[in-house]
């Protein structure tokens, strides 16, 4: 665990995941989603399922946005024109597994009252079902993936492992919770949701890792879509990417927005960033 402080974090997190399971009780404003061990959400429109994990194969079905189905496996497949090769079996067929996030459904217990800290009193917390539907607490709407959903006659929603912060708690005479949430460094816009879907992060999970270490540094890597995060000449993190394939095949930037390749300084750091602009059409 020392050697691997990352592993620590993953430890916490599960364990309080299954400390909170064990008090849920069914929330009527959660949708009873599929019960298995891990599931699938699809995140963008419409996805093709196919016979085998080839996209030259026979399409059979499809799934629509934030539908959410039973994760059997991930394979090496083929996608032609695309750098990530993998796909997920479902009950239906296979899926492309860059339009299918994997999520778990594992409701948590109420927190009725909120912990002082330095940031006033309030909690950071985290998404832990496959996605929760929201009440805007302070409309109109500000952000443009919310104007988008209001747009199109959708809900406010968050979807798993998003974390956001809460910072007034409502308790309904039959004893139902609801947490008041924003995305702190987003557009202002709050809303309310039940407390069944949010794990409250802990102290220990939040805290710096290994802040004796001075060299510290972040590598992406843009041809193979992957991020690495180093402590001298160690990798402690790994994972896939998609950083919008800024570059054409020629190593020349795509428009004049693409991100420059180099190295350059952390100049900020926040737990959490909202990211995401809505559609095409509102950036």
């Amino acid at each position: 665990m020392t050697r691997h402080p990352l592993a620590r974090r993953d430890f916490l997190k599960l364990t309080a995941l299954g400390v909170g399971a064990l008090a849920f009780r069914p929330f009527e404003g959660i949708p009873e989603f599929q019960q298995s061990e891990l599931l699938g959400r699809v995140t963008v429109g419409k996805v093709d399922v196919y016979t085998r994990p080839d996209g030259n194969e026979q399409i059979v079905g499809a799934l629509y946005e934030d539908q959410v189905v039973s994760w059997i496996r991930e394979v090496v497949g083929s996608m032609p024109d695309r750098i990530n090769q993998r796909w997920v079996e479902t009950p239906y067929g296979y899926v492309w597994g860059g339009n299918l996030q994997p999520v778990r459904n594992l409701p948590n217990s109420q927190v009725s009252t909120l912990p002082s800290t330095s940031l006033a009193p309030g909690m950071w917390v985290e998404v832990t079902v496959p996605y929760v539907d929201l009440i805007l607490d302070n409309p109109p709407s500000r952000a443009s993936w919310l104007q988008y959903r209001e747009s199109i006659g959708l809900p406010a929603r968050f979807v798993y492992s998003q974390v956001v912060w809460v910072d007034q708690v409502r308790t309904e005479g039959d004893g139902r919770v609801w947490y008041r949430l924003n995305e702190r460094f987003g557009s202002g816009d709050q809303f309310w949701g039940p407390a069944e879907a949010f794990r409250p992060l802990t102290a220990e999970e939040i805290a710096p890792i290994n802040p004796e270490t001075e060299e510290k540094r972040i590598v992406v890597n843009i041809d193979y879509q992957t991020l690495s995060c180093f402590e001298g000449k160690n990798e402690v993190y790994f994972a896939r990417i998609s950083s919008g394939a800024p570059y054409d095949a020629w190593g020349n930037p795509k428009d004049a927005w693409a991100t420059p390749i180099g190295e350059f300084p952390i100049w900020r750091k926040a737990i959490s960033l909202p990211l995401s602009g809505g559609s095409a059409s509102a950036g």
